[in-house]
């Protein structure tokens, strides 16, 4: 199995003039080919979500509005991650297992993720992922 980094920031060009702030995601800061878009929202700051880690899929995310903690965990080393810019993201690499809370602000989360969904690429137990590293 490929030993990946907890996680990895990322920042997204971004130019603001009069007429608001364009911030671009593209091939030269998204180091994969995206497969799938999600927007997370209409979240409480007590919700927790996540809860999981994938086998395949490579993920960022991006708090497009507000804020929230992103919690991480790759067996080994935990740490956790407030987001709150809309130019930052966090990469999340297969078997890093990840919670998302804290949400404030009325907070978006913006998901890429290099993969198609995919049921069998998920490990919802965190005794099942222990297992894997």
């Amino acid at each position: 199995m490929k030993k990946y980094p907890l996680y990895t920031l990322i920042d997204f060009h971004s130019s603001a003039n009069k007429n608001g702030t364009l911030t671009m995601f593209d091939r030269k800061t998204v180091p994969f080919d995206i497969k799938r878009i999600l927007t997370m929202h209409s979240m409480n700051e007590n919700d927790i979500r996540g809860g999981h880690t994938h086998h395949i899929t490579h993920q960022i995310l991006i708090c497009t509005k507000g804020q929230c903690v992103i919690d991480l965990d790759n067996g080994k080393e935990k740490k956790s991650i407030t987001l709150s810019s809309p130019t930052q993201g966090i990469v999340l690499y297969p078997y890093v297992w990840h919670y998302m809370r804290n949400f404030k602000d009325d907070a978006i989360l913006l998901v890429l993720a290099s993969t198609d969904y995919d049921e069998k690429d998920y490990i919802r137990s965190y005794e099942d992922f222990l297992k894997f590293i």
